[in-house]
């Protein structure tokens, strides 16, 4: 149903993260939602009784194979969806991660960035193009069977269905297909993708609060069951609107990142032995406006360092009897910083170690303390939440 787009240089994930190994779509790893089997399983309650209603004669167990038969049927219409879009993205040269099929449909992995306006709109066309050619096979199908018969009620579900996804994945918002295809024109038009990511994210926020009106006045727009037209497209919405904020905000942090520059972020820090008391060690931090406790060992060597929120936290009656090393953290290999680091590596070295300080040093000796909450603040001055 959707194309996720990840950066290039993110390494692609194990098959079977997040889901059940269920063979491969040309050379690409199929995974299935175990949240999948929820709604498949939500579908065979509802869909029998729908089709003893339109199928004359139709019994119970006619109904009960009929429907999984059916869901068999829609969700290989799903996949061939998908799976155009892996032929295009790895006719481009693009690499796929994998094919996931979920709760409210599938998408493909795409894990490589398109080059190019043009390979994004035609990845992105392709899926509803698939499914409006199976809306047609469906509709030739259900015309040769005589009405209300269960080749006709088969050959017209299929054709609505495949309408129903062509149509919805054509809406212009991310993360869906339209959406994708709104990005490329708008990276087209200005030269500048990351605007037009943001862009075609907001429109997918829009897009989820109308969704939610859909399923509230008129579900029966996407089945004729109500209750589960309902509970489709309340999930439906949820899932757009929250990727649709996950993309913003990744596009917005993308842009922002070349400009976080950590040397503007440094507090000064003091170098103290790790007995000395904690009251004198903060009084000469005071002295000479240091905002930052580095303990050194014997042999001059960093050995620890003190958060600031843990000497906040002391009383100041307890600090006398206190060393600085009771509130020390042992120094590890990613507690300790190159000032060159900027941007994409920064962040990626925070993650990889997450802590509340981090000593920063290079080969002639240290430069100052990074705090998590002054990163964080820098962070949210260049608009990334």
């Amino acid at each position: 149903m959707t194309d996720q787009r990840h950066d290039e240089q993110q390494p692609e994930p194990p098959a079977w993260v997040s889901g059940i190994p269920a063979g491969r779509i040309f050379g690409v790893p199929l995974v299935v939602s175990p949240m999948w089997l929820i709604l498949v399983a939500f579908a065979m309650v509802v869909i029998p009784p729908a089709l003893r209603d339109h199928v004359a004669g139709l019994g119970d167990i006619g109904s009960v194979v009929a429907a999984f038969a059916l869901i068999v049927v829609v969700y290989g219409a799903v996949l061939a969806h998908e799976a155009s879009h892996v032929l295009v993205a790895k006719a481009l040269g693009l690499r796929v991660g994998r094919v996931v099929l979920q709760l409210l449909g599938a998408q493909s992995e795409v894990l490589d960035e398109p080059r190019r306006p043009g390979d994004a709109y035609l990845i992105a066309a392709v899926g509803p193009l698939c499914s409006v050619f199976l809306a047609g096979l469906g509709a030739v199908i259900g015309a040769g069977f005589e009405r209300h018969s269960l080749g006709w009620t088969f050959g017209w579900s299929f054709a609505y269905i495949n309408g129903v996804v062509a149509a919805f994945n054509l809406l212009p918002g991310l993360p869906l297909d339209g959406g994708q295809i709104l990005r490329a024109a708008i990276w087209h038009r200005t030269t500048d993708k990351t605007k037009a990511t943001i862009a075609a994210g907001h429109v997918g926020q829009g897009l989820s609060y109308l969704i939610v009106g859909v399923a509230l006045v008129a579900p029966q727009l996407v089945s004729s069951d109500k209750a589960f037209g309902t509970v489709y497209l309340l999930l439906l919405a949820f899932v757009v609107g929250s990727n649709a904020s996950i993309v913003v905000a990744r596009a917005k942090a993308g842009s922002a990142l070349p400009r976080l520059d950590m040397r503007t972020m440094l507090r000064p820090a003091l170098t103290v032995e790790a007995q000395l008391p904690l009251a004198e060690a903060v009084r000469r931090a005071r002295d000479i406006g240091a905002r930052a406790l580095v303990i050194v060992d014997g042999h001059n060597r960093w050995s620890g360092i003190v958060s600031e929120q843990a000497v906040q936290a002391t009383p100041v009656e307890r600090q006398p009897w206190m060393s600085v090393s009771d509130l020390a953290r042992p120094m590890e290999a990613g507690l300790v910083l190159s000032p060159d680091l900027t941007g994409e590596a920064l962040m990626s070295a925070i993650q990889k170690t997450p802590a509340s300080e981090y000593l920063v040093a290079d080969s002639n000796g240290l430069k100052g303390v990074l705090a998590r909450t002054d990163l964080i603040a820098a962070l949210r001055a260049l608009g990334v939440r």
